[in-house]
């Protein structure tokens, strides 16, 4: 191989690389954010009750 293939072949395999460590980088820390701030569902303070709103046919 000529040298000009060698050395564009050792940048994308840094390039590679890199963007693979971004990606687990980024990845644990969504995990810790996760674990630290853990989602709470918000419960109205009527408990679990859905309101409906219903039209009355007989109306139209």
């Amino acid at each position: 191989m000529t040298q000009a293939i060698e050395k564009a072949l050792e940048i994308a395999g840094i390039g590679i690389i890199g963007v693979f460590i971004f990606m687990a980088i980024f990845y644990l820390l969504i995990l810790a954010l996760d674990t630290f701030l853990p989602y709470k569902e918000e419960v109205s303070a009527e408990g679990n009750s859905v309101e409906v709103e219903t039209e009355d046919e007989t109306q139209n």
